[in-house]
C-alpha cells in the first residue's frame, strides 16, 4: 500500500508554505506576500505557482540574500505540523506492513526534506530551483496537474499499484484526488477547522462526484491513525 502526502495544509496548518527567509524579508504570514503573488500573476498573466517562486526568488534578491540551501531551508527543522503528524509516521517504523509513504508539494523539495518528518517518508517531490550564472530559476515547478504524474512515477516505482491512498487538504489537490480515485484508490481530504463554512464549501466543490472517500479534521492521532491502520489491516 502506498500513501502519498501533500504537506502544506495537510501535515501542517498552514495552506501556504511559511518559508522563514520571507519572514525576514517583511513578507511572512501576512497578506502582503499574497498581494505581490496576485499582482505578479496580472501583470504577468501566469499562474499561481510561477508566480509565487518569482516573487520568492525577486524578495530575496531585493533584499541581498543569496538562494543557498541555507537560506532557503532557514527554520525548516522548526516547521510546525499538525497534530499527531510525527506520531503518526513514526509508528511505522517498527511494523513490517510493507506500506511506503511519499510526500508530493508545490512547496520546495529540498525546504520538506530538511523537516524533521522527513526521515520516515520513502521519497520526497516538490520544486527545485536551479542557478544559472549570477541568476536562479524554477528548474522543477511541481503544479496541482504535475502531482499526477508524480503519482503515476510513484505507482511505476512500485510495480504500477493502484493501492493508493491520497491526503490533501483542498482544491489545489483536485487533479490528484480525481487521479487516485480513477484507479481505484482511496482519498482523504483533510482540514483545520473542518467545519467553517469555508472548508465544508470546499469538500462541496471537490466532492461533487463522491470522489473523497473521508473526510477528518487535521489531527492525525486520532481518526486519521485508527482509519489507516484498518486500511493496512484489508491488505
Amino acid at each position: 500500500m502506498i500513501f502519498v502526502y501533500d504537506f502544506d495544509g495537510t501535515l501542517t496548518p498552514h495552506s501556504l508554505p511559511q518559508y522563514e527567509i520571507l519572514k525576514n524579508c517583511g513578507y511572512g504570514y501576512t497578506e502582503k506576500l499574497l498581494k505581490r503573488v496576485e499582482e505578479e500573476m496580472e501583470k504577468n498573466s501566469i499562474s499561481l505557482y510561477e508566480s509565487y517562486y518569482k516573487c520568492y526568488i525577486s524578495i530575496l534578491n531585493e533584499n541581498g540574500i543569496s538562494i543557498s540551501t541555507s537560506n532557503i531551508c532557514l527554520g525548516a527543522d522548526r516547521t510546525e505540523l499538525n497534530a499527531g503528524v510525527e506520531e503518526y509516521f513514526k509508528s511505522f517504523q517498527s511494523s513490517k506492513t510493507g506500506v511506503k509513504h511519499y510526500i508530493v508539494t508545490a512547496g520546495l523539495k529540498e525546504y520538506v526534506d530538511r523537516t524533521i518528518i522527513r526521515k520516515y517518508v520513502d521519497a520526497t517531490y516538490g520544486v527545485t530551483l536551479k542557478e544559472e550564472g549570477d541568476t536562479v530559476r524554477v528548474d522543477f515547478l511541481l503544479t496541482d496537474v504535475e502531482k499526477v504524474s508524480i503519482i503515476k512515477e510513484i505507482q511505476k516505482n512500485n510495480n504500477g499499484t493502484n493501492d493508493i491512498v491520497y491526503f490533501g487538504d483542498g482544491l489545489t489537490d483536485n487533479f490528484a484526488f480525481q487521479y487516485v480515485h480513477s484507479i481505484g484508490g482511496k482519498n482523504i481530504l483533510v482540514a483545520n477547522n473542518k467545519f467553517t463554512d469555508t472548508s465544508m464549501d470546499t469538500y462541496r466543490k471537490i466532492n461533487k462526484d463522491g470522489i473523497i472517500d473521508k473526510y477528518f479534521e487535521a489531527d492525525f492521532s486520532a481518526e486519521i491513525s485508527d482509519f489507516i491502520k484498518k486500511q493496512i489491516e484489508l491488505i
